[in-house]
């Protein structure tokens, strides 16, 4: 009987981050040999003062069908969406069908870029110094990923007034 290696995945622990954004430098680096936040596959968002978080492609693979050229495939390794820059016309018609807005065209080279975990061993989980960003087993991802969420409701909650009778 053949053994499934247990399959991982990046996740996002808010919490922790400080909003250095050294995770974003040290991408466009690995690819692009530049620091600069623009050609970045991950972004790291200020949404009230002084609260930062990372935003990571989820790698859903709703782009894959959006894509005419057939750039966009799923690394069977990985299990990371991965874009063939080659193929890529950098039509952008991917663009809109990413749920998160992280999926977009590289301002330089004119395709499209997303974060394809680098492989398997992410430069932004290596460099992040508050360990905001995690590589870890998928099961153990659902947790955080459940926490995130409930905090994001939990700033969302008013207080409903009851109906009048």
């Amino acid at each position: 009987m053949r053994r499934c290696r247990k399959l991982k995945t990046l996740v996002v622990i808010p919490d922790r981050c400080v909003g250095c954004r050294l995770c974003e430098l040290y991408c466009s680096f690995k690819f692009y040999k530049t620091h600069n936040p623009a050609r970045s596959r991950i972004h790291v968002i200020r949404s009230e003062p002084y609260i930062d978080a990372p935003i990571i492609c989820l790698q859903c693979g709703l782009c894959i069908d959006s894509c005419p050229s057939g750039s966009i495939s799923r690394n069977i390794k990985t299990g990371a969406i991965q874009v063939n820059e080659k193929k890529c016309t950098g039509c952008g018609l991917c663009v809109p069908s990413c749920p998160i807005g992280i999926l977009r065209i590289d301002p330089v080279t004119h395709v499209a870029i997303k974060c394809d975990l680098c492989g398997g061993d992410p430069e932004c989980v290596k460099r992040c110094p508050e360990k905001a960003l995690q590589y870890i087993d998928a099961e153990k991802a659902a947790y955080y990923r459940k926490r995130a969420f409930a905090k994001l409701f939990e700033k969302a909650a008013v207080a409903l007034k009851p109906f009048p009778r």
